[in-house]
């Protein structure tokens, strides 16, 4: 598909899926010449914008073609060395527009193997790049008001940037250091920029909710320059030590209110945080899609700036939101199992009561969650009977609340929820999970990316954690066209802890389409006469990748990474990438083919062409390496500004091998 003697490659990628939960990983490596990307020129762009991007790593050489998690046009320039240098990749991004802001992630994929992930942001605040030569009060970078800077800290060193502002005017800080994987642990001082004092109240270490980033809102009471200091709370620094510094009167917000919804349903979703005054509630319909585990929500201020998004769960039960007063048992606010519960510790001190009806012998679990939902709360649960009599207690040593109990006798139940720390405001939320219990069971895979050529197979082992369910799991592949792959994990499997359960053989078409993909495996099993799915996850890779982070964006841990590699003997390209074309008028496209060992012909289609256009099938001859197709546009062609058309090669002498690459049209009025 792509090759050094051709101009240019295009492609249209997108896609994005995830779900929360995970077990024990097995222990993977990908092949040895597979791509390894070590870094990114910058780590994030604005929607709407076209950026040129640098990828840094190794066998980086011979691409197929970059993948990205979010919609864009990708285009690699092969001219000069770009696309034979195995160090370093020169790639160009057109991002619409409307492509969602957020944590996002890249991958390339070669003849040899897709690369490991690296983390991209889309932000609709205007980038500033370090200029490097900021380490004192005095030579500070002027930045504007508002912008997102891309830096990186060095070792014993300070990052310094000056602004100005209106006596009056309000501004928000905040840091994504941590939180992108880096090595970073972040704080931020601001200083009068003429006296080189402190501003009071001008410090942010460890922000909650925010897993050791910085962040902090200032309204300045005076009118002038002022300055920021960004630096490790150790002074380490180096090539890991990056960060994006966000500045501007936008919302900081900690997590959604509520923080789940029922699949499917409708709600207005608030924020809850440090500085969410003025921000409206967001219209949201959960999706049905079972491999769907979360949304991210991006809150919009009054001005039209967005805060950085929060995490927004989805749930296959009942969800509701607390309702005040409930600080007194006799006020309790009654539940019905199953459902979810999102609640918020409003004030120092605070307790929230939840009554709900048991019958005897009954086996429930209650569970809350905080911290995987970005929520710096934790939570202390007391349950007690109709009688006041103690029933359980949750451990406070452990990081998550939970009470695994059988109902003695039948009746109402009162459940106590506090914070450990007594601790109450805005950044204070929680979510409870009141079900009955039901046996259940997840789903590992040994590596977040997979290779398989055009015609073949590969295996993929599974390693299943079974909760009290002995019975038959069937597991399936989601991914592209020309891919299927299916398993039943058989009842009681696997033997023996940490082994695989069963092994996953994905077969792949010999005309699915060439280059990175996204897929999901589900597990699905009935359990009490009841539909239970479950996604694999391979979490333990997604946060060895990001340093350890403890709660990585969780889309990450089941976006799985599928590489369809040429099974030809020849790849294809086109170029140019875009053809321009009008109603009445031609345009040509040279194909190329890259040849593996095989010299004969090579017929060539341009496939799924728009109505009143057309373009002969024309051959490569044997020995040849490119031929040019004439493109006809009708008198009445339909106006349109991007068509994705594709262009097959049949190789007859090798069976009818395929290879297919993009081409895209833009037809335009004369």
């Amino acid at each position: 598909m792509f090759g050094s003697r051709i101009l240019s490659l295009v492609t249209l990628v997108g896609g994005i899926c995830g779900m929360f939960g995970g077990s024990p990983a097995l222990k993977a490596q990908p092949p040895a010449a597979a791509p390894v990307l070590s870094g990114l020129s910058q780590g994030g762009a604005q929607p709407g914008k076209a950026i040129s991007l640098t990828l840094s790593g190794t066998n980086l050489d011979e691409p197929q073609g970059v993948w990205t998690s979010f919609p864009a046009r990708i285009v690699i320039p092969l001219e000069g060395t770009n696309g034979r240098d195995k160090t370093r990749l020169r790639v160009q991004l057109e991002i619409p527009r409307d492509a969602p802001m957020g944590y996002h992630s890249l991958r390339l994929g070669t003849e040899r193997g897709v690369s490991n992930f690296r983390l991209f942001c889309l932000d609709d605040l205007p980038e500033v790049v370090e200029a490097g030569n900021n380490n004192s009060r005095e030579s500070a970078q002027q930045i504007p008001i508002p912008s997102v800077v891309v830096g990186k800290v060095d070792k014993e060193k300070s990052d310094y940037f000056r602004f100005k502002v209106k006596a009056g005017e309000r501004v928000s800080f905040e840091v994504l250091g941590r939180r992108l994987g880096s090595v970073l642990d972040p704080q931020i001082t601001l200083f009068e920029s003429a006296t080189g004092r402190e501003v009071n109240g001008g410090h942010s270490n460890d922000a909650p909710g925010c897993q050791t980033d910085s962040r902090l809102t200032h309204t300045f009471k005076d009118a002038g320059e002022y300055v920021i200091e960004i630096r490790d709370v150790l002074y380490a620094g180096g090539a890991d030590f990056n960060y994006r510094l966000r500045v501007g009167d936008f919302p900081c917000a900690t997590t959604p209110m509520p923080m789940f919804l029922k699949r499917g349903t409708k709600a207005a979703v608030r924020f809850t945080g440090p500085t969410v005054e003025g921000t409206l509630p967001v219209e949201v319909t959960a999706p049905t899609d079972p491999a769907v585990g979360h949304l991210w929500l991006a809150p919009r201020g009054g001005n039209g700036l967005h805060g950085w998004p929060v995490l927004l769960g989805v749930s296959d039960m009942d969800e509701v939101v607390e309702q005040e007063p409930n600080n007194e048992p006799g006020k309790a606010m009654r539940l019905t199992i199953p459902c979810g519960l999102s609640g918020q510790f409003q004030t120092k001190g605070d307790i929230d009561h939840y009554v709900f009806a048991a019958r005897k012998g009954q086996r429930y679990v209650i569970e809350a969650q905080t911290h995987e939902l970005l929520s710096p709360a934790e939570v202390y649960l007391v349950l007690r009977d109709a009688k006041g009599g103690q029933v359980a207690v949750s451990n406070p040593d452990t990081p998550a609340a939970r009470l695994d109990f059988t109902a003695m006798a039948d009746g109402d139940y009162t459940l106590a929820v506090e914070h450990l720390h007594y601790w109450g405001g805005p950044t204070e939320t929680y979510h409870l999970t009141l079900t009955a219990y039901q046996p259940s069971f997840d789903l590992t895979v040994a590596a977040d990316r997979y290779s398989v050529a055009q015609g073949g197979t590969v295996n993929i082992p599974i390693l299943c954690t079974r909760r009290d369910y002995p019975g038959p799991i069937e597991v399936t592949v989601m991914g592209p066209g020309g891919v299927t792959g299916q398993v039943v994990i058989p009842q009681g499997q696997p033997a023996k802890p940490n082994t695989p359960a069963a092994t996953l053989t994905l077969k792949c078409t010999p005309d699915a389409l060439v280059g990175v993909h996204a897929m999901t495996l589900l597990g699905k099993a009935s359990i009490g006469g009841k539909p239970l799915i479950r996604v694999a996850t391979s979490r333990p890779n997604v946060m060895q990748a990001l340093g350890n982070l403890p709660y990585p964006p969780p889309q990450l841990e089941s976006q799985l990474a599928l590489n369809i590699a040429s099974g030809a003997g020849f790849t294809l390209a086109a170029t140019p990438a875009t053809v321009p074309l009008a109603p009445g008028t031609k345009a040509k496209v040279k194909v190329a083919a890259m040849r593996k060992g095989y010299m004969g012909p090579i017929e060539v289609e341009l496939r799924y062409l728009p109505a009143q256009v057309t373009a002969p099938k024309v051959i490569i001859p044997a020995g040849k390496e490119s031929i040019d197709v004439e493109l006809s546009a009708g008198p009445t062609a339909a106006v349109a500004p991007k068509v994705e058309v594709q262009a097959v090669g049949t190789a007859p002498m090798l069976g009818n091998q395929r290879h297919t690459t993009g081409v895209t049209l833009t037809i335009a009025r004369k």
